[in-house]
């Protein structure tokens, strides 16, 4: 009888040890892909400008529409709704960040980004990410720090998302 008792245990505990590996792994997966789409969207606002955008913004015989069809190419996937994209990129991120990188000659690139996902019962990560910055023909860089946050749904996708880069952008003329 003891053995029966025994082996009853064993099993129990097993199955309890299997079960909280199975949702640990779906976490992380989940976690791994609401960080995947996040790094996706800073990397296409952050780094840059590419030669496709540049012939946009110095074109004579581009439009608006040009610049339209880019942010939607670079970001809209990666946004829940129609809603969430057109507030992302209204906001002066999705291009509008590299358009003044470009007014001034200067190249970004992300660096380093650093996640944390809040206590909060929503899908909501906190980041914070270097953005090294260079004057076209310079050979030195500099690095300024840039947070934001960004909420995610299920489907992995953002419902809303900030990008603090300050006064950063108009310390670029100087």
């Amino acid at each position: 009888m003891k053995n029966y008792k025994l082996l009853a245990i064993a099993f129990l505990t097993s199955l309890l040890l299997f079960m909280v590996g199975c949702t640990e792994n779906t976490e992380m997966k989940a976690q791994d892909e609401n960080i995947q789409t996040i790094e996706t969207v800073l990397q296409n606002a952050l780094t840059g400008p590419d030669d496709e955008l540049k012939e946009i913004f110095n074109s004579e015989e581009s439009s608006i529409e040009d610049l339209l069809q880019y942010d939607k190419a670079h970001f809209e996937d990666y946004f829940a709704n129609e809603t969430s994209y057109r507030e992302f990129v209204n906001n002066n991120n999705g291009s509008g960040i590299l358009i003044e990188a470009m007014k001034y000659d200067y190249n970004f690139k992300v660096k380093n980004i650093e996640y944390e996902k809040t206590e909060s019962e929503e899908i909501i990560y906190d980041f914070t990410l270097e953005l090294q910055y260079q004057k076209e023909g310079s050979e030195s860089s500099e690095v300024e720090t840039v947070t934001g946050q960004a909420n995610l749904n299920k489907e992995h996708k953002i419902e809303d998302m900030l990008i603090r880069i300050g006064d950063f952008l108009g310390s670029l003329s100087n």
